[in-house]
């Protein structure tokens, strides 16, 4: 059958597909093109839908919930009502092409088999760049672009800050557990060593906690990795003990700020952002304040409120002086942006993504392709645990890393052989 007269050229896709298979790369250093090729994806995939008249994929689950919580964002971001006024309404409309990703990827740009191999080896290219960068700075001071240390002794890897961690968390699943499968007992346990010790190394707090999750949730997924997984799950407490021998810095960061924060949480930095978040819900609790409301009236007087019913015992909920550009959790920003249905269309969409990517999984992975997806799954899992500090939900640097495995994992499920009826 002849392709529609106005589908996109092949040259389209093939450019769209070009442009997420170096998605990977593009999300660590260069935030322009990893939205050249968010739009180069959403459009080429409109463009096709629109060719050939479909528009079932609207009703999608993993399409539905996200769409909802976009269109209702984008009236709790109506000039008049949002706290940031116009640009925020703008940043609302926008923000559709992340929702619109999923579908792009899963129905269009990853859908060959071909395309999804060369976007595995991105990254993979992309694990092993963190990665190698972060042993460089550790044995050399210095990494291929020559940053060191941070001030506080962190291993920043490729990049200024500490933030090697992050991505290197919510990439590493789909790449290592493929590998660890395949290997021999042996080969696997040095694989996962190698992983945990760059990850300790780092020195970042709430990554190592996600690399728990994982490793917990690798358990869960893997039958025959359960063993090897539950014991990692005992090895890195008490390698993160032990950097009081090796790595006096990043004990200092891993045991002792870690537990001075939870021992005195609700007036920690993090508490009084996430208690001024319930703040702000409790006022507006159905319309939110608008998209980035939390940059814009986390400072107003009227949120200022301290819950010592809750353990908070800073005077007025700590001020405009606890204020941050986001509340640092991504469902508390949902709440935030778009009140109580907003967090629900969110959390259903993430719950969506993760059903669908994790389909026929639940009884063990087996199969090559069972691990590549039990991997994604466990990275779309990483990214959106509720019980976590975060960039922004709009983050393209870190959230977009989320948004692309979702596409992915959908992609994955919907090539596997149960979905095509084999």
């Amino acid at each position: 059958m002849a392709p529609p007269r106005w589908a996109p050229p092949r040259w389209a896709l093939r450019a769209a597909q070009g442009a997420v298979a170096l998605l990977p790369l593009f999300l660590l250093h260069a935030r322009a093109l990893a939205e050249v090729a968010v739009a180069t994806a959403d459009l080429v995939f409109l463009w096709q839908m629109a060719a050939t008249r479909s528009w079932r994929w609207l009703r999608a689950p993993e399409v539905l919930p996200g769409l909802l919580f976009w269109a209702w964002q984008l009236i709790c971001s109506l000039p008049g009502h949002a706290a940031g006024g116009m640009p925020a309404f703008i940043q609302a409309l926008a923000s559709i092409r992340w929702f619109l990703l999923i579908p792009a990827l899963s129905r269009v740009v990853l859908a060959e088999e071909a395309v999804q191999t060369w976007f595995m080896r991105m990254l993979t290219v992309a694990v092993l760049y963190i990665g190698g960068n972060v042993w460089l700075q550790q044995f050399t001071g210095f990494d291929l672009w020559e940053f060191r240390r941070w001030a506080d002794g962190s291993l920043t890897g490729p990049f200024y800050e500490p933030r090697a961690s992050a991505p290197l968390v919510r990439m590493l699943f789909p790449v290592l557990l493929p590998w660890v499968a395949r290997a021999r007992l042996a080969g696997a346990t040095v694989l996962l060593l190698l992983t945990v010790v760059t990850m300790v190394l780092i020195g970042q707090r709430m990554p190592v906690l996600l690399l728990l999750l994982g490793l917990a949730t690798t358990a869960l997924l893997l039958p025959r990795l359960r063993k090897l997984a539950l014991g990692f799950l005992v090895l890195v407490p008490l390698l993160v003990l032990g950097t009081v021998l090796f790595s006096p810095q990043a004990h200092h960061r891993l045991v002792t700020l870690f537990a001075n924060t939870m021992l005195h949480f609700p007036d920690s930095p993090y508490g009084s952002l996430y208690l001024r978040a319930l703040a702000m819900a409790q006022n507006h609790p159905w319309l939110g304040w608008g998209f980035d409301g939390f940059r814009h009236a986390c400072a107003d007087p009227q949120n200022f409120r301290a819950f010592p019913e809750l353990g908070q015992h800073l005077v007025a909920g700590g001020g405009a002086g606890i204020c941050n550009i986001h509340p640092h959790n991504i469902y508390f920003e949902a709440l935030t942006n778009a009140g109580l249905p907003g967090l629900v269309f969110f959390a259903a969409a993430v719950l969506a993504w993760m059903l669908v990517t994790g389909r026929g999984l639940w009884r063990g992975a087996t199969t090559p392709e069972q691990t590549l997806r039990a991997g994604v799954l466990v990275a779309i899992l990483v990214h959106f645990w509720p019980i976590a500090s975060s960039s922004s939900a709009f983050d393209v640097y870190t959230s977009g890393i989320g948004y692309m495995m979702a596409g992915f994992g959908v992609a994955l499920a919907r090539a596997a052989p149960a979905a095509r009826g084999a």
